[in-house]
């Protein structure tokens, strides 16, 4: 009886323990999605000259999607639009923004978390991938932001992943405890 009570203290203090690297595991997962999302989107536009648009629809819902969309009407002769792909985050990951965690080393602004060209969400009549590869919105100019998410209550959890529109280079980051509780952000590999 002793033992098993013995073994229940140990296992249970491994759960808690392990619980922040899930966390951090389930946040890594979602940013690699956001990364390769948009990446995807880029690198679809440029190889069959198309315009690619990236939109967030459920934000700043719960489903926490992404979702790209090939916009033929925009090439003619090349069809209706299409919707290449939708990706949704891995459970308990959201678009997220922690106090106390400043903006990303790009600075592309911490206003929401999802923020390009300074508004909460992007663009509203979109933003897009053009065929040389840069990232713009409806107009032509280009469109710099960055999606910041997490888990709830997991500041390690913290993730971002940035787009330049004047080049289309995305770019993702990772939160990094510093010293006396200060936290900053460091450039995923």
């Amino acid at each position: 009886m002793i033992a098993l009570v013995v073994i229940f203290i140990i296992t249970g203090t491994a759960i808690i323990r392990m619980q922040p690297a899930v966390q951090q595991s389930r946040a890594n997962a979602a940013m690699a999605q956001v990364l390769t999302t948009f990446r995807t989107a880029r690198e679809y536009a440029v190889g069959h000259r198309r315009y690619v648009q990236v939109t967030f629809p459920s934000y700043p819902g719960t489903k926490n999607q992404i979702q790209i969309t090939i916009l033929n009407h925009l090439t003619s002769g090349a069809g209706n639009d299409a919707i290449l792909t939708t990706i949704t985050f891995p459970n308990l990951v959201n678009y997220q923004l922690y106090a106390g965690l400043p903006d990303t080393p790009d600075a592309f602004g911490k206003g929401s978390p999802v923020y390009f060209n300074g508004l909460d969400g992007g663009p509203v009549a979109g933003m897009m991938f053009q065929p040389d590869g840069t990232f713009v919105d409806t107009t032509g100019n280009p469109v710099n932001g960055t999606v910041f998410l997490g888990v709830n209550n997991f500041t390690v959890s913290a993730r971002a992943v940035t787009v330049l529109g004047s080049t289309g280079r995305v770019k993702a980051y990772f939160g990094v405890a510093g010293t006396a509780g200060s936290f900053g952000w460091a450039q995923a590999q």
